[in-house]
């Protein structure tokens, strides 16, 4: 089974936790006065079937890319750190197209070099973005199966200032003492919600207390924000995806 590698990107500047919550400020006033250039999202769609050795494998790209990028220096660095995030390609200068292409030739020199005879190999890649004034949400939906005993599945979350073009991160929104509250409500959470009180509670469950935490793969809306945590990342497979969710009030609090 080929698990899939994370590429996160750390922001120098450093703010706090007001410009997360000023962010959902503008999410529900939508304020439209000095808003930045807007992303034009259209689809662009790939499907390639590689074979070899009587095995074959099914690719399905459906990346949403930025056609306006010319409109601001932020879109096209916004479109160029979705590229490296969905075909999973790095210090890539080319475009979309020229992405698919590299990724889909790693795939057939990697996962088809030792495949089984008569296997079905598929891999599934979608990605959707949306803009709130000063917010860009891109999200990445995978699904594969490429040998073992299950398929393996995962969504990503990247937001992006659409003033700068950089992608905000944790370290942007909390300082260190916040980030430790922070880290204390989502195990609280997450033991309210599964009724249970201790670490080995959460064990038996099939959790791993030890990696509970804040993640960098969260969503901005106009809840507050929801931290999502994809099979095996903080538990097992059979736990599936979860996703805890801070209020606006519960932000305020940190």
């Amino acid at each position: 089974m080929v698990t899939f590698k994370k590429h996160k990107r750390r922001l120098a500047m450093k703010k706090s936790l007001t410009v997360l919550l000023a962010a959902l400020a503008l999410l529900q006033i939508g304020c439209r006065s000095h808003r930045p250039a807007q992303p034009q999202f259209e689809q662009l769609a790939i499907d390639t079937l590689l074979e070899r050795d009587g095995a074959d494998c099914r690719i399905e790209y459906r990346f949403a890319t930025i056609r306006n990028t010319s409109e601001s220096p932020a879109l096209k660095a916004i479109e160029a750190a979705n590229i490296g995030y969905f075909f999973q390609v790095e210090a890539f200068e080319g475009n979309a197209a020229q992405a698919a292409e590299l990724a889909i030739r790693e795939i057939d020199t990697t996962l088809l070099a030792d495949v089984q005879p008569t296997q079905t190999y598929e891999i599934s890649i979608e990605s959707e973005g949306h803009a709130s004034d000063t917010l860009a949400t891109y999200v990445i939906t995978r699904s594969s199966y490429t040998g073992g005993a299950h398929g393996i599945y995962g969504i990503e979350y990247h937001t992006y200032s659409l003033k700068s073009g950089l992608e905000i991160t944790t370290g942007d929104l909390f300082t260190e003492s916040q980030a430790e509250r922070l880290d204390e409500i989502i195990r609280k959470k997450i033991c309210e919600t599964y009724h249970v009180t201790t670490d080995d509670e959460l064990s038996e469950l099939g959790f791993f207390p030890e990696y509970i935490g804040a993640t960098e793969n969260f969503l901005i809306d106009d809840r507050g924000i929801t931290f999502f945590y994809n099979p095996y990342e903080i538990g097992c497979y059979a736990l599936g995806g979860i996703e805890v969710t801070l209020t606006r009030e519960e932000l305020s609090a940190l």
